[in-house]
């Protein structure tokens, strides 16, 4: 009897305790150390108790790259704060990427090598900052004020839309080694978080796309969308033939002949900004949703008007 309770009692104590013991615990991977007293951009804006909730995923569906106001104001303090780094850009053409919030010019790339001490350090610095726990006890607290959406950098990927996941594991065909990618929500990148004037912005949605495989309209910031997009529907029928989508980024005798109908500055074949304008001109002057891009009905229009071949 008293041999069976012993071998009881060493099957209880052996796998769940041993399993369960910190030492063999492997801790989540960071892209970064864990440090304390970071310094990060706290002389720019006094914690309080106040902040925006964990941004959702709002993905990029309107082709308008452009420097908005809140990423290139943390663009600047970024490289004011860390001058060992660098801008390495928001802006893509459209036809760059496939679904990108560089297109919409909500994200941004920030040179910081982890391979280089110095430029290393600084990411570690600012990313621990804004991970932070704050006054609300929640982590991540200046991200949230500043509307991040995600962050990337060597190797790990963190969404405030999966903020329980911790970071995560980065597509290995770009681990973001050498940079780390910062990708806004709509009032962050507009400027409009609490980090910025103090006010916990609302969400903003975004514009929502018309219809399947079309761009949306281009988005104000003083016409925040309070709702998320339902699915769009299926665009079934137009008065002319589908061709390509132009874009900024395109480049053809169809662009260049839309620029000179629509009296494009610098009509070059290429669609460069100017082109876009002159565009989206166009739409409002028809009645068509203000993509800038020569979308489906667009081109339709432009076929009526003999500005494009059927």
């Amino acid at each position: 009897m008293k041999a069976a309770i012993a071998a009881a009692l060493c099957c209880l104590a052996a796998a769940p305790v041993v399993a369960t013991l910190p030492s063999e615990a492997k801790p989540p991977r960071l892209p970064v150390p864990a440090t304390e007293g970071v310094k990060g951009l706290g002389q720019y804006a006094a914690a309080s108790g106040k902040a925006e909730t964990f941004a959702p995923y709002v993905p990029q569906s309107s082709c308008d790259p452009k420097w908005r106001k809140g990423v290139a104001k943390f663009r600047d303090l970024v490289i004011k704060t860390y001058p060992q780094t660098s801008d390495w850009g928001s802006l893509r053409d459209c036809t760059d990427d496939g679904t990108s919030e560089h297109l919409d010019g909500r994200a941004w790339d920030w040179r910081a090598d982890a391979k280089d001490p110095e430029e290393f350090a600084a990411a570690t610095d600012l990313i621990n900052w804004l991970m932070a726990k704050g006054p609300d006890g929640q982590q991540a607290y200046w991200a949230r004020r500043l509307g991040i959406m995600y962050i990337g950098y060597n190797h790990r990927i963190w969404g405030a839309y999966r903020a329980g996941e911790g970071w995560r594991k980065l597509s290995k065909s770009d681990p973001h080694t050498d940079h780390v990618h910062f990708s806004f929500s709509w009032a962050g990148a507009f400027g409009k978080t609490s980090f910025w004037d103090g006010t916990v912005a609302a969400t903003d949605y975004g514009p929502c796309r018309p219809f399947q495989n079309e761009p949306a309209p281009l988005h104000k910031r003083s016409t925040p969308n309070r709702r998320p997009c339902s699915f769009p529907p299926r665009l079934t029928r137009t008065s002319a033939k589908p061709g390509p989508l132009l874009w900024r980024g395109s480049e053809s005798r169809e662009v260049r002949a839309v620029q000179d109908a629509l009296g494009a500055p610098g009509a070059n074949g290429y669609f460069g900004p100017a082109t876009m304008r002159a565009v989206a001109a166009y739409q409002v002057k028809n009645n068509l949703t203000r993509t800038g891009a020569v979308d489906t009905l667009t081109r339709a229009a432009l076929v009526s008007d003999g500005i494009l071949k059927r």
